[in-house]
Order: C-alpha cells, then sequence, then structure tokens
C-alpha cells in the first residue's frame, strides 16, 4: 500500500512537470504550493470556525491540537514548494533575486510553525511582519519590473497594502478580522507573484 501511495504521488509529480520549462515548473510549484495551503486552511477553519472572530490571525490555528496538523501541513507545504520553485527560477531576468527571497519566504513560513504565539510572541511576530515586508518588496518589484505591460500589479499590490494597513489595525484588538484581512493580502500576493513568474518568462532575458 505504502509503495502504491509513493507511486502515485511520483505520478502526480511527472504529469506536472514532464515536458515543461524550469519556469513552467516553479509556477506549478507555486500553484501547487498555494492550492494545498488554501486547502488546509479551509480545513483548520471549519474545524475552528471561531477563529473568524478572535483577533489572531491565521496563527490562531497553529496553537490547538485538533488543527495543528492541517495548518502544519498548509505551512510545510508552502515553504517546501516555494523552495523547490526556487531552485528552478533560473531562465529570466532578476532570478537570482526572486530564488533568494523565496528561500527567504520558505524560512519564514517554517519559522512561524516553529514559533507558536502563545509561547515565542516575539519571535514570531517577526517571522510574521518579516514575511509580509519581504511580500510587499517583491511587489513593489514586479511593479517596476513589469509594471508596464500588467497593469493589474498595481492593483494587486494595492489590496496588500490596505489589507496589510487593516491587518496592522487589528493585531492589538481583541476581536475584529485580523484572520479575513491576512488571507486577503496572502491571497493578493500569491496572486501577484504567479503573473509575476509569468511576465518574467515571456520577456527575454539580456544579454550579459
Amino acid at each position: 500500500m505504502a509503495r502504491m501511495r509513493g507511486r502515485g504521488l511520483l505520478a502526480v509529480r511527472q504529469v506536472l512537470v514532464k515536458g515543461r520549462s524550469d519556469t513552467e515548473r516553479s509556477i506549478a510549484y507555486v500553484t501547487c504550493g498555494l492550492t494545498l495551503t488554501a486547502v488546509m486552511l479551509v480545513v483548520c477553519i471549519v474545524i475552528r470556525p471561531q477563529s473568524l472572530r478572535v483577533d489572531y490571525g491565521l496563527s490562531y490555528l497553529g496553537v490547538f491540537t485538533d488543527t495543528i496538523a492541517p495548518y502544519a501541513v498548509a505551512l510545510l507545504g508552502a515553504a517546501f514548494c516555494m523552495w523547490r520553485a526556487s531552485e528552478l527560477v533560473t531562465e529570466f531576468d532578476h532570478s537570482l533575486i526572486i530564488g533568494r527571497s523565496m528561500k527567504i519566504m520558505a524560512f519564514q513560513l517554517i519559522g512561524l510553525l516553529l514559533t507558536p504565539y502563545t509561547r515565542f510572541g516575539d519571535v514570531h511576530e517577526f517571522f510574521g511582519s518579516t514575511l509580509f515586508l519581504v511580500q510587499l518588496g517583491l511587489a513593489c518589484l514586479a511593479i517596476k519590473w513589469l509594471g508596464g505591460s500588467d497593469r493589474h500589479l498595481a492593483l494587486l499590490t494595492g489590496i496588500m497594502v490596505l489589507s496589510g494597513l487593516a491587518a496592522a489595525y487589528y493585531l492589538p484588538q481583541s476581536r475584529g478580522f485580523e484572520l479575513q484581512t491576512q488571507v486577503a493580502f496572502q491571497l493578493a500576493f500569491w496572486v501577484l507573484f504567479i503573473r509575476l513568474l509569468r511576465g518574467l518568462q515571456l520577456q527575454p532575458a539580456k544579454a550579459g
């Protein structure tokens, strides 16, 4: 049974990467990571619907025994896919910046998982805030690199800024919409990031 399961996972991986360029494979990894994370977080919210009312954000889902498993799968899955994707972005301009940023984000996701806010408050906030800053930085770079060819990037960055400000506002509150604002920020970023990878793929690399 375990061998059949392993072969099934290998077949899925081959479907994802067979015949594709490295950049297309990196986009596939990022998309898979986003999908896995979204599904697992929905599972967490279904298990603990009160997470939509208490104002602790997504981190609230990582401190309970009934949600820690899907929460861990969400973050570790995203980190793994991000790290694998970072090793494949070599075919276009700015690939060094993109690859290193992806590795940093993978490290930050693991850091968030290993430092629950109930025990490591300041460290957890450090990982969370620096993750947001890296993502905002990439959004600004995306506008700089592709703003003229993809006007949706400015809209997505605007959503990130507004939801980030809202998340900062709700963070010290006892009740509010911290989780919802964090989800809006992350969803906007990952859509932007996939568009960035696709946009850079279509641009011819500069010689030298």
